[in-house]
């Protein structure tokens, strides 16, 4: 019998997976995505598959990463399964740095993130910071 909890895990792998294979950074990519994810969770933003079901809406690019497997036991795909439990427990380092969003720079296709990257507050300061990269993919918190 699959478990709910499993299932959930399989999804986030599967976020994970395809922002991984569309970024440079591979599985570190993919593992920054799915912590990102774990924030949105945890910060109240819906469970693990409305956060999923969600990120259409809340993300730089107009269409999701396409969904391709190779081999199932190819190192980068082994390697998102076996961090994808302390991802998911809140038990593994948050590689993200605590970020909700993420971007590649050079490829935001819609102006309200667009404007979210960019918004200030009264001081100057960024509403959203930057928190961290990998290559091209940048983190915001």
């Amino acid at each position: 019998m699959l478990r709910q909890d499993d299932y959930v895990r399989g999804k986030l792998v599967e976020m994970g997976w395809r922002w991984g294979t569309r970024y440079v950074g591979g599985h570190l990519a993919g593992q920054m995505v799915m912590c990102a994810i774990a924030n949105r969770v945890r910060a109240g933003h819906g469970s693990y598959l409305q956060v999923i079901d969600n990120l259409p809406k809340y993300m730089a690019e107009t269409e999701m990463p396409p969904l391709e497997h190779g081999s199932i036991w190819q190192a980068e795909f082994v390697k998102l399964l076996h961090a994808v439990e302390g991802i998911h427990d809140g038990t593994a380092p948050d590689m993200s740095k605590g970020a909700f969003y993420w971007a590649d720079l050079a490829h935001i296709e819609r102006p309200w993130f667009k404007s979210l990257v960019a918004a200030t507050n009264d001081e100057g300061l960024r509403v959203h910071p930057m928190v961290a990269n990998i290559g091209s993919l940048s983190f915001f918190r």
